[in-house]
């Protein structure tokens, strides 16, 4: 639902689609979702007067349930602290199986494959018990097996996306189950290239590309694998404009699974800390894949930000209040005051107390992203040592 406003009406979360009146020649290219009131005081400045919004893709017309308190207890009876705990052993079992299923493929014994859906199975319950909690997990988790826990963050990503999406717990398992398979075709690859610690030139693309295809034949003769794992799979790196592969499929050639793939693959992936780059922020890999419209999905881009939030949990952002603090739990009333803990004093420079804060109740709001990197901060060590034991 499109509706006309006054600039003055304007607020964070509401989806901008173009200009309707201003004083100005400014000209808004893109629609997109205001992030914050400094971007529309910009805007003022630039004598923008009335701006068409679209009611249905704003957040704060989608999102209806308020931030719940780190102290409040889930239907197990376990405040935020114990899920954080309980996910973070539950993704490390996981984990464990999944490598030794992996070491099994590894040496031929491909009908292990099959028992991958009870490790879907697995995830989706945790991601039904505490979903915030499992979602920090996916970045705090040490990534010293890239390959493996790509695999199962996407696995998580896309549950918790599809969960969003409304779609039913036989699907959520399918989906989740396709992304644990996404890259097992790598392990049939010569270590030497999948661990290599620089980019891959021309001929070395083309043998990991292959990945894709080495995985379709390895699943080929299973029959507990569905369609739509397969489906997963099979079109997790193809892009709408063509510019994909395997097969480098058109938009129309590209199911909603694929789709949906192609983005948690691509979020997780720039996310984690590669040899040869460091990891964006999740702010910023959102921005970037939001950026790509020929190759994405946009409308499924605009569910996924819905889904995990403007600033997403484990997001390290500067207060007003000029401290720094990580986002805990989203927020889905207003997705732009989430609760965070504040832990480090930019006007000293120092660490301080580690305090909760919910944004929607203090007066102190998100001013920006940050790179822990600025403050050599490692947040993945910081959040084990402080957070897990807050």
């Amino acid at each position: 639902m499109l509706k006309v406003i006054d600039i003055t009406e304007l607020q964070p979360g509401m989806f901008v689609t173009q200009v309707t009146k201003q004083a100005g020649v400014y000209r808004v290219t893109s629609g997109g979702i205001i992030q914050s009131d400094q971007e529309i005081a910009k805007l003022v400045d630039k004598g923008i007067l009335q701006i068409e919004i679209d009611l249905n893709r704003s957040l704060q017309n989608q999102l209806s349930d308020s931030a719940l308190p780190l102290d409040q207890v889930n239907e197990q009876g376990l405040n935020y602290q114990q899920q954080l705990d309980h996910a973070l052993k539950v993704y490390e079992q996981i984990k464990t199986v999944h490598s030794q299923l992996m070491t099994r493929i590894r040496t031929a014994k491909v009908a292990d494959i099959a028992s991958v859906n009870a490790v879907s199975q697995q995830l989706m319950d945790k991601v039904f018990e505490c979903d915030d909690a499992i979602n920090i997990v996916t970045l705090i988790s040490e990534n010293d097996q890239y390959f493996l826990e790509h695999s199962l963050n996407c696995a998580i990503l896309i549950i918790v996306f599809a969960r969003h999406m409304g779609f039913d717990e036989t699907l959520m398992r399918q989906l989740g189950a396709g992304a644990l398979l996404m890259d097992i075709g790598m392990i049939k690859l010569p270590l030497l290239l999948t661990e290599k610690p620089e980019c891959f030139n021309k001929a070395e693309t083309k043998k990991v590309q292959n990945h894709v295809n080495i995985a379709l034949k390895m699943i080929s003769s299973i029959d507990t694998i569905s369609e739509v794992s397969r489906e997963v799979v099979r079109l997790h790196h193809e892009r709408l404009d063509g510019s994909g592969y395997p097969q480098g499929l058109m938009a129309e050639d590209i199911s909603i699974y694929g789709r949906m793939a192609a983005i948690v693959d691509v979020y997780d992936s720039l996310t984690s800390v590669r040899p040869y780059r460091s990891a964006y922020k999740p702010a910023e890999a959102l921005h970037y894949m939001s950026e790509q419209l020929q190759g994405f999905d946009n409308e499924l881009i605009e569910q996924f930000i819905l889904c995990i939030g403007a600033f997403p949990i484990g997001s390290l952002v500067k207060l007003a209040s000029n401290k720094l603090a990580i986002v805990m739990r989203l927020n889905k009333k207003r997705p732009l005051q989430p609760v965070v803990m504040a832990f480090y004093d930019l006007d000293s420079r120092q660490h301080d107390t580690v305090t909760q804060l919910d944004l929607a109740v203090v007066d102190d709001v998100i001013v920006g992203s940050v790179d822990p990197a600025d403050f050599e901060l490692n947040l993945k060590q910081f959040l084990h040592q402080t957070l897990l034991a807050h």
